[in-house]
Order: C-alpha cells, then structure tokens, then sequence
C-alpha cells in the first residue's frame, strides 16, 4: 500500500514514489519545547505556502471561436466543441477562472507556424476554410488520416496554436507563472507537411520552437511531456536532432498496433544526431495504465532525466485520453492522478509550466482532470488519497527497457532497480480482443454503451486501422484505378499465415478464422483465387516482433529480401488480379488511407520489376510495406511483401525483437504446409523451429 499526497505523501512499500516528504508522529511524551518548535515551525510553513498561493498567476486562454470546427456533416465525433465548452464550464462552476489571468485568444502568424511546418501545409490550413474549397473540402480531407474540415476549422486552428504561443512567451517572460491553454483542434499528431489524428497545426511545437528562436526570452532548454495516451509523432519528429528540447512521450503502443500504429513511438527511437538521447518514448504494451504506472515512469524515468537536463520551461501536451473511461484510450488515470503527475513536475523551471491541450473525449474525466490539474497551477493542496494497487508487469518491463536504452546517455539510469521494488506489481486484466476501445472492463464505468455505439466508426481508426470504412466504400467502388487494375494479374506468394488458404481467404472475403483475435476486412473484389501453386525460392524465412493485433503474443514470419542459395522457404502461389493485392497490400500493414488511388500501380509494378524491391511510401509505418519481385510464372509476376533491408539491419542489432511464433500462429503455418501436400507435420514444425532458432 502507498499514500500519496502533494505537500506530505507517505511512502511505504511501494517505493517507486521518490522525493516524498513525511510528517512522523513519535511515539512518547515530547518536551514542551520540542512542541513549540514544531508547532512554529508548522505555522510558518502554511503561511508561507499560501503567500505562494496567493503570488501565483495561472493563466487561462478560452475562446469560443475555436467551437467553430466541427463535422461539415453534424454528425458526432469524439474530437468536437463540447470538450472546451465542458472544461470551461467546469472551472467556471468551481470558481477557478475567477482565481486566473483569463486571456482571449488570437491567431498565430504565418511566419512562426513555418518553424514547423512547411509551405504547403500552412496554405492547406489557411484556406481550407474558405469558399473556393466548398466542393473540395470533404475530399481532401479524406487523404488524410482522421482528418475532417469545415469552414471553421481555419480560424480554430490558427487560434489554437497563437492561443499557446501566446501564454507560453507570457510564461517565458515572467509575466504569468504557468498558464493552461483550453484549445482544439489538438496538435501532436500534426506533422511538418501533413495533419493528422484530429490535429491541424502543431500547437505545442510551434510555441516550442518561438522560444528557441527569441533568444532574448533566454530559454535555452525545453522540456516538452505528452501524456496523451497516443504518441507525439509530429512533435518528436520536429525536434528529432535538437538537444535543446527533451522530449519525453508515455503512450500505449502495443508494439506498433495502437495509433498512430507505426515503428515511431517505440523506446528505441531516442533521437539523431545532436538530439540523440534527448527523445524518451515509453510505450504501453497493453490498456487499463493507471495512477500507479504513471508514477513508476515518473519516478524511474523523466524525474531523474528531467533533473540532469534542468530545463527552462515545462511544456505539457496534456491530453487527458488515458483517464477513467475515455472511449479512445482504455487506460484509468484518475484526475488525482494527473495532479500528481503535475506536482511533480512543479519542481522544475521555478514552476514554469504551460499546459496545452490535446485529447480527452469523455467530458466528465476531462473536465474533472483539468480542473485537478489547475488546481495545482493555482497552488491548492490535495488530500491524500490511498491505494494499495502496484504497478503492472509489464511497466516494470518497460521502464528497464527505456532505461537500458537511454543509459548510455544519462547517467543517472545506469544503475539497476531494486528487485524488492520491481516485484511489486500487478496483470492487466484478460480481455476478450486485443482490438476493445475500452480495456479496463473491471473499472468504473463512466461511458455510456450509448456512447460507445455512437463514437464506434469514428474511434475505429485509433484502434485497427482498417483499409475502407463503410463511408468510403462507395467512392472505392467507382474509382477509376480498380477497373483498370482488375485487369492485372500477379501471384501474390505467402510464406506466413496465408499459406493456409483458409486464412488467406480472409483477405479477400472478410473474417477470420481460429486463433485470429480480429477479422480482417477483406477486398472490394471477393472473387476467389485463380489458381494455387506452391514454390520453394532461395531466402530465408525468420519471426521478428513480439505481438500482434491478430495473433496476441509470439513472432510473425518474414522473408529476407536477398536470395541466398543455401537458404530455402515454402511459399504459396495465389493468382489474384493487382488490384486485389492492393487491398491485401493494406490489410497486412494495418493502414487507413483514402482510396481514390492505389498504393501500388502499374508503374511501381514496373519499377519492382526493374530493381527487385519496392517500398511503398504509403505504407511505411506498415511491417511489409517493401514488395519483392521473387520471378514469373508463366509470364506472370510472382510479388511477395515483407520487411526492408534496412529493417533486417535493426533485427540484427536487437532495435527489433526476433521472436519465436506463438501456438496459434504456429499452427495456421503448419496447416498450411500440410494440407498444401509439401511436408509432413513434423517436418513443418522442425521447418518452423529451425526459422525461429537459426542466427539471422
């Protein structure tokens, strides 16, 4: 059990709770001195905290103009005005605006938001809003990734990152102690050229990179922390090679699985160049994170990172989707929690914090957090509340992870964490799909079952990214591109799973079969395959990754690109058309795109022939995004996807794990290879123990 509080938390047996101060009371009578002493001496320490109390002015920037993006269709979407309008109202109720500096907001000027991003994105954004993209708006906006626009959302986005330029440079100057910026659109998912995941500019990363460039602010290093329970790709990648911002992002990731589903958000990815060592990422390997997780990273990870590199201010991208009951982000931190988290990093930059906001999509535990969190801004003392819960495995695996990795540059990770700390902890509770929006089934139930049939779609693609939704099948039916594709035919060749037909019958004909924990979506084109053969090729077939959305735990098979004459591997023939191979190309990479174009046409057809390999730009964040030309038959491409040459490379090093295939995934391979007439049972599984333990 562990209590933990602001001013005097009492540590017990869960030490992962560091610096914490303990009022003791002692046994025996005390001498009357000793008790007047004490007494003084608590006295002083109240009236000089409230005389902080009193000198602190929070900031708050709010304005209504930023409710003017929403849906163009009125239809509901998690990312909409009621997220603002419920904060505010929030604090408001608890007289806590009253106790700010309350700022109205403007917009952020051109010259600043072309730190971070380029030409055409700020074109994009500037004018999307105006008339002359009425009859385009909605299309464009399909190219991207959860994206929508409306005639507002123009003049809410430049609000929003002026709104935390703005408060930043008054915290930067002196003129406020910290601020709470209440804006939307959020901005970490928004990268140099390209919005995404709800954010259009930046917002965090454009104020960031003002106060680098005023050097008369003097802020010479930044600390920027995103808590949003989805990772900050768009700003670890703005400050990739600055050592002048520690960026430091805890997040689920389920290796890979969880959006933004890419490589990104992995703990390996700690910068380039000057910046390496200076960009943290934890990664949640699975859902219900709670108070007590996030502490453990505190503690264990960006405090004693935080207090080598010292900085000048504290940024926050304070999303609040990992709270209790939130539709997108199945974790359970508790308002409580976030105040703790904040507390903590009070003790930097004299106190220097700006907050942002970001996500958050139930309206009572983001409204709730804020108000916690501005609390803390304000200098109001929580009460103290108890838990007897530990952190979960797999945290403590992931922190000695990060803090494996990041050793060689900080050295205050070098050391090991006690064995008595780390056995302490808990299991996520076991759930029926890897791919449930909500995963703590066990925790309050604060969402409505109203609530989650009404955000179903919308939240659909920050849990599976699908390849067409049922908005967009309709404008995939007519596009040119398939008609013309359908005319094609190559021979997509398996080597994993899809050897067995049953299972790669799931790509063309929807569902899933047994030991799947998610059905796949299929093709447009449900038409069957032409003809089946079976080859053996030079290369050789490995397991790399630990976990997938489809098959839970265990390796999955890869085929390395180049031949090798003493290497051989089983593959499966599959004569589809090319447009059909597109829709698998999606499915196995687990990407959202707009599907008015292919991801692989004719000319890179062309091109794979020429050179062997091509990668799909597309699909970069995909694990088999490199198509391989393994020869013809019968004058006919044969076409494989796996990994690139430079991923073989980070296999090789350890940054990939290699990973034996679990039972289930195992077991489809063996079905396939069986039932397919090429080996026998036990020649399959000393086929697929070999591919497991041979040295890559």
């Amino acid at each position: 059990m562990f209590l933990a509080a602001f001013s005097f938390p009492v540590p017990s047996s869960s030490l992962f709770i560091s610096n914490l101060k303990v009022l003791v009371c002692l046994s025996g009578a005390p001498k009357m001195e000793q008790q007047t002493n004490q007494k003084m001496e608590f006295n002083s320490e109240i009236e000089t905290e409230t005389r902080q109390r009193e000198r602190r002015r929070v900031g708050l920037i709010y304005d209504e103009r930023m409710c003017k993006h929403f849906t163009p269709d009125g239809d509901y979407h998690p990312e909409n005005p009621n997220r603002i309008l419920a904060i505010w109202d929030k604090l408001q109720s608890a007289g806590i605006s009253q106790r700010c500096v309350v700022l109205s907001a403007k917009e952020a000027e051109d010259k600043y938001i072309a730190a971070v991003h380029t030409k055409k994105h700020i074109d994009l954004i500037k004018n999307i809003s105006s008339k002359m993209f009425d009859k385009r708006r909605e299309r464009i906006a399909a190219k991207y990734n959860s994206i929508y626009f409306n005639e507002g959302s123009s003049e809410a986005a430049y609000l929003a990152a002026g709104s935390v330029l703005e408060v930043t440079e008054k915290v930067a100057r002196g003129d406020l102690d910290s601020a709470f910026a209440i804006v939307r659109p959020p901005g970490h998912h928004a990268e140099e050229d390209e919005p995404m995941g709800f954010c259009l500019h930046n917002n965090v990363a454009v104020a960031a990179s003002f106060l680098l460039n005023k050097r008369e602010l003097g802020i010479n290093k930044i600390l920027i922390v995103d808590w949003d329970v989805h990772h900050g790709n768009g700003t670890q990648k703005m400050f990739w090679k600055d050592p002048r911002v520690l960026f430091f992002s805890v997040h689920r990731h389920e290796f890979g699985s969880f959006y933004p589903a890419s490589d990104d958000g992995s703990h390996i990815m700690i910068g380039e160049g000057p910046g390496v060592g200076y960009n943290i990422n934890v990664p949640w390997e699975n859902g219900q994170c709670g108070d007590v997780d996030y502490l453990a990273v505190w503690d264990h990870v960006l405090i004693p990172v935080a207090k080598e590199f010292c900085p000048d201010i504290v940024i926050i991208s304070a999303g609040f989707d990992a709270a209790v009951g939130d539709p997108l982000g199945g974790c359970c931190v508790t308002p409580y929690g976030y105040s703790v988290l904040l507390k903590k990093l009070m003790e930097f930059a004299q106190g220097k914090i700006v907050m942002a906001l970001e996500g958050g999509y139930n309206l009572d535990s983001l409204a709730n957090s804020v108000l916690a969190c501005v609390e803390v801004l304000l200098g109001d003392k929580s009460i103290i509340v108890p838990s007897d819960a530990y952190p979960f495995e797999s945290t403590w695996r992931v922190i000695h992870a990060v803090r494996e990795e990041l050793s060689p540059f900080w050295q205050i990770l070098k050391d090991e964490l006690p064995k008595k700390l780390i056995s302490r902890k808990e299991f996520p509770t076991q759930i029926s799909s890897y791919d449930s929006d909500v995963e703590n089934d066990n925790g309050p139930n604060i969402v409505s079952e109203d609530l989650e049939k009404a955000v179903e779609d919308v939240v659909q693609p920050f849990s599976e990214l699908r390849v067409v939704d049922s908005n967009d099948e309709a404008n995939t039916d007519s596009a040119p591109w398939r008609s013309e594709l359908a005319n094609t035919d190559v021979w997509y060749a398996a080597f994993g799973s899809n050897m067995w037909k049953s299972r790669f019958l799931c790509y063309i004909e929807g569902g899933q079969v047994e030991g799947m924990r998610k059905p796949c979506s299929g093709s447009l084109d449900k038409t069957p395959p032409k003809e089946i053969l079976w080859k053996t090729v030079p290369h050789r077939l490995f397991f790399g990754r630990d976990q997938t959305k489809t098959w839970g735990p265990g390796g999955v098979a890869f085929l390395r690109p180049e031949s090798n004459i003493q290497d051989k591997a089983y593959m499966c023939l599959y004569r589809i058309t090319l447009e059909q191979f597109n829709d698998i190309l999606l499915q196995e990479n687990i990407s959202s795109l707009d599907m008015s174009s292919p991801v692989f046409n004719l000319t890179d057809l062309d091109s794979t022939l020429k050179k062997q390999y091509f990668s799909v730009e597309a699909l970069k964040r995909g694990w088999y995004h490199n198509v391989v030309y393994m020869g013809n038959e019968n004058g006919i491409p044969i076409l494989t996807m796996t990994c690139t040459l430079s991923d073989i490379e980070s296999f090789k090093l350890g940054k990939f794990p290699l990973c034996a295939p679990g039972k289930e995934y195992a077991n489809t391979l063996i079905r396939g290879l069986v039932e397919g007439k090429q080996i026998s049972e036990e020649e399959a599984r000393t086929y697929i123990l070999e591919a497991s333990t041979k040295p890559l």
